[in-house]
C-alpha cells in the first residue's frame, strides 16, 4: 500500500473517531438531556441517597424537610438509636453498618420500604414518611430479624 493510500486511510480513520465522540466528549450547547444524564441533574432525590435506582421523580426543592434525623448504628443482630418514639412526619435515617454483615432498615407498615442498606463498614441515609401509629424497624437480611435484629416505634 502506498504512503498517500496509508495517509489517507489513517486520517479518515481519526476523523470518524473524532466524529463519534466518546466517554469524555462534553455535549453541544442547548443538549440538556445529554447534560442531566452525565451530571445527574433532573433526576430528583431519592427515599435512599446512595442508591440512583430508587430515585423518584421528584425534585430536591420540593423534598420534605425532616422533622428529626435518627443516628442508627447497625451490628449483628441489634439496632442501636433508635428511639421508643418518633414525632410524625419525615424521618431522615443516618445508617451506619458496624457490624460485620450486610444490615438493612425495612418498615413493615410501609409495605416492607427498605429505608437504608450498607455492607459492613458502610452508611447510607435515606428519609421515611411517618403518620401516628405503631411501626416495626427490622433488618430484612435473610436469618436478622429472627435473630432479634427488629424494634418497635411509636410515631406520636
Amino acid at each position: 500500500m502506498s504512503r498517500l493510500a496509508l495517509s489517507a486511510a489513517a486520517l479518515a480513520v481519526l476523523l470518524g473517531v473524532a466524529a463519534c465522540g466518546g466517554e469524555g466528549s462534553e455535549p453541544a450547547a442547548g443538549d440538556n438531556a445529554a447534560t442531566q444524564q452525565e451530571t445527574g441533574e433532573g433526576r430528583g432525590t431519592a427515599e435512599n441517597d446512595n442508591n440512583p435506582a430508587e430515585d423518584t421523580a421528584t425534585d430536591t426543592a420540593d423534598a420534605p424537610t425532616p422533622v428529626e434525623a435518627v443516628s442508627v448504628k447497625a451490628s449483628e443482630f441489634s439496632f442501636e438509636g433508635i428511639p421508643d418514639t418518633l414525632p410524625a412526619g419525615t424521618i431522615k435515617f443516618d445508617f451506619d453498618n458496624v457490624g460485620e454483615a450486610e444490615h438493612n432498615l425495612v418498615i413493615e407498615e410501609l409495605g416492607d420500604t427498605k429505608v437504608v442498606e450498607a455492607q459492613p463498614g458502610g452508611q447510607d441515609s435515606g428519609t421515611a414518611e411517618l403518620e401516628p401509629g405503631e411501626y416495626t424497624f427490622y433488618c430484612s437480611i435473610p436469618g436478622h430479624r429472627e435473630a432479634g435484629m427488629w424494634v418497635k416505634v411509636t410515631v406520636e
